[in-house]
């Protein structure tokens, strides 16, 4: 389904103010020192959106959704307490080699990027677009609820199940990110590291689950959210595929994915797109028409006078 209605509505000021407060939040946290974790991004919107009717309202119908975003990032942090399964090292490197003839697109890019004028500012960037994951996809279900509730509904279902999906995977198939493989002694040659990263190699390392890393969600997230702006959107969304793209550039640059964990997070956004969104917005469609989402304010207005 393609619109002529632009992707953002600039008419409606106070939901894009109310918006645009929740990175304001974010930076506030990391300039005092506060990691902005998925917790703490969920608790950011919440609180932007919370001071009005038709945020309110938003925040009723995306809350299920949201507390199981939260959950599932939860849950991702313990999926390697439930594997049986040996950490996936060596065969991620070999797979990786053979894709690039031999070499490593990390240590390519590592090494030519670095430490050049430019470099502070790409770590700005890349480290900006990694760290926007997880609030990505809110913004997105937000312009959706905006637009159409058939579309939103269909988006956030679709999104629920790529996450669960891909924690099934960690589970199944632990994966060491290439600066993991690096620490413990298999890129000897070829190191791949976090030396440009807001957070030290040491920290990450720490965390409950620091080898969940195919597929990539820094990917996947991106990907789906560009697949649906296309086909709601059409050719007006078509710069938003340059969000995956850099999302995906930030996590090689950063030393956090190999490319073959990017390309299993766009398989798997394209399909949670296919199988999930597609069907469901088909389905809803066929029982109700897609109704442009009136703001609360909007509403009592355009009410009659008795």
């Amino acid at each position: 389904m393609t619109t002529d209605t632009p992707i953002v509505d600039f008419k409606n000021r106070t939901f894009l103010l109310q918006l645009g407060l929740v990175p304001v939040i974010m930076i506030a946290m990391s300039l005092n020192g506060t990691f902005p974790s998925t917790e703490r991004i969920a608790a950011a919107f919440i609180f932007a959106f919370f001071w009005t009717a038709n945020g309110r309202a938003f925040l009723i119908e995306f809350a299920p959704f949201l507390m199981l975003l939260v959950a599932y990032k939860q849950a991702r942090n313990f999926a390697d307490d439930f594997s049986r399964t040996e950490i996936n090292v060596e065969n991620l490197i070999a797979w990786e080699r053979s894709l690039f003839g031999g070499t490593l697109p990390g240590v390519v890019v590592q090494e030519q990027l670095w430490d050049r004028w430019y470099t502070p500012a790409l770590d700005l960037i890349t480290n900006t677009l990694y760290l926007s994951h997880f609030l990505s996809p809110l913004v997105l279900a937000v312009f959706l609820w905006q637009r159409a509730r058939r579309l939103y509904w269909s988006y956030a279902v679709g999104l629920v199940v790529l996450s669960y999906v891909a924690f099934a995977v960690y589970v199944l198939f632990p994966a060491a990110p290439p600066w993991w493989a690096t620490m413990y002694g298999y890129l000897p040659d070829d190191p791949i590291v976090l030396d440009h990263f807001a957070v030290s190699a040491d920290t990450v390392a720490k965390g409950a689950n620091p080898v969940a890393a195919m597929p990539s969600l820094h990917a996947a997230y991106p990907t789906y959210i560009a697949l649906v702006a296309i086909a709601v959107w059409g050719r007006k969304a078509l710069p938003v595929v340059l969000l995956p793209l850099g999302v995906v550039f930030a996590t090689v640059y950063l030393g956090h994915h190999y490319i073959i964990d990017a390309l299993a997070g766009a398989l798997l956004s394209l399909a949670a797109f296919l199988l999930i969104y597609l069907p469901l917005d088909r389905w809803i469609g066929a029982r109700r028409p897609v109704t442009t989402s009136i703001p609360a304010e909007q509403r009592h207005r355009a009410q009659p006078r008795a």
